[in-house]
């Protein structure tokens, strides 16, 4: 196993918006967990190690793991590691449209015009990542919380 830099790894293709090192590295990492490199309770590399491989500071690749862990797919913490908590799989065009069917009622509800959701849609940056799936669950709606 090489520990040389591979910063071609995590350099965006031509002709697509750069994004921050952090947010390369976790699609990096988040496309290592889809291939099933690393397989749900698999245990990371050290945040040392991953940063010699990326060639980037230690701080970074926290921040990008940090970034993995809000979105549920891993978890670390001090001492411990960074261990992978959902594996992905390939997910149904049918799974998806009833996602996104959830995703307009809730901005009909909430007075979003269907057309501010679509633009959204299309402003998003696209990940170039080979069958990049989620297996969680629906997405799910939670009340505004009112600031008292």
């Amino acid at each position: 196993m090489s520990l040389a830099p591979d910063p071609a790894a995590v350099r965006p293709p031509n002709g697509e918006t750069a994004l921050p090192l952090y947010a390369r590295i976790r699609a990096k990492i988040r496309m290592d967990i889809a291939s099933g490199h690393y397989a749900q309770g698999d245990q990371l590399p050290p945040a040392e190690q991953l940063a010699r491989k990326y060639g980037a500071n230690k701080n970074t690749i926290l921040r990008a793991l940090r970034m993995l862990r809000s979105e549920g797919v891993i978890d670390f913490g001090r001492g411990r590691g960074a261990v992978v908590l959902h594996s992905f799989s390939p997910v149904h065009i049918d799974d998806i449209c009833a996602q996104l069917q959830r995703v307009v009622n809730l901005a009909d509800a909430s007075g979003i015009s269907r057309s501010a959701v679509i633009s959204s849609i299309e402003r998003m940056p696209r990940v170039t990542a080979r069958n990049v799936r989620t297996q969680r669950g629906p997405l799910t709606t939670r009340p505004p919380q009112r600031l008292t």
